[in-house]
């Protein structure tokens, strides 16, 4: 009988080749993740799924491990941490399947796919816990657990960064310095969404009025003074228009600082952190780039 799909991944092949027939158990299909079944009469396994049939000699080390990474490369990350896992509790010091068990944890494909992770927020120290697998290792294992522990190291030393990242900005959000300009009159804008709002209206506004002006105009259904006084208007709507559109501009360079000391050594301190925060990521990166 055909299992549900999502179970059949959770078999594992818990016996090696050597064990009787009877003490095998079912696996998953290397080709298509369905269930493997023992047919002991003509020693070899079948899947329900796809038909495919292997040997078992085909549950080899060698063959399981390929199996592994087939299915970690088809983000199959619940069939392939059970065949690494598999591996390693019988080999610990396995370091193709410590390295594929580390990635199937984090649910990436490459191990360069954890520093997006960490970056947005969505990493998991629990995902880097292989901690059963470090008795009885060999040099070039140690050296494995070593670089996943300098890796967490790290991460612990940019969450803080991070934290204080977001304190700042959130503080210099707070602290913006607004354009100073006559007063509380129409030159006066507290905010950038405040001019892009105020460039929007008063264009249509102003494209309204030369509309009226060139259809009534002309055709003398309203007087010359109107007439007059709508281009007087117009003229004041385009000043407005003018200066909101040079004051985005001077935001867009960057050119209206604060000459506040405590907002300038705010925005240093951010530029700072960010620097800090690139550092530790580069350095992640190199550690993560040794695991390849």
């Amino acid at each position: 009988m055909k299992l549900p799909e999502g179970i059949l991944r959770q078999f594992v092949f818990l016996c090696v080749m050597e064990e009787p027939i009877s003490q095998l158990v079912p696996h998953v299909c290397p080709s298509c993740g369905g269930h493997l079944e023992t047919d002991e009469s003509r020693k070899h396994m079948i899947c329900r799924s796809c038909g495919n049939t292997y040997d078992y000699d085909y549950f080899a080390e060698d063959n399981l491990l390929k199996a592994a990474d087939k299915a970690l490369a088809h983000k199959d990350f619940s069939a392939a941490k059970d065949m690494y896992t598999f591996m390693l509790d019988k080999e610990p010091s396995n370091l193709k399947a410590l390295k594929g068990l580390l990635l199937a944890n984090n649910n990436v494909v490459r191990s360069y796919d954890i520093t997006r992770k960490i970056k947005d927020g969505t990493f998991s120290i629990a995902a880097f816990d292989l901690e059963k697998y470090r008795s009885s290792l060999d040099s070039e294992a140690k050296g494995f657990f070593e670089k996943t522990d300098k890796v967490l190291s790290l991460y612990k030393e940019y969450i803080p960064l991070k934290k204080a990242l977001k304190k700042l900005e959130d503080e210099a959000g707070d602290t913006e310095p607004e354009y100073i300009g006559a007063g509380n009159g129409i030159f006066y804008y507290a905010s950038g969404e405040t001019l892009k709002k105020t460039v929007l209206i008063s264009s249509i506004v102003l494209v309204g009025l030369l509309i009226f002006v060139l259809v009534f105009g002309t055709t003398g259904f309203a007087s010359t003074g109107f007439i007059s006084f709508l281009i007087v208007v117009m003229i004041a709507i385009a000043i407005v228009i003018f200066a909101a559109l040079l004051e985005m501009l001077s935001k867009k360079k960057g050119k209206k600082l604060s000459e506040d000391p405590e907002a300038n050594k705010l925005r240093s301190r951010i530029e700072e952190t960010k620097g800090e925060m690139d550092r530790v990521i580069n350095d992640i990166n190199d550690v993560l780039k040794e695991l390849k």
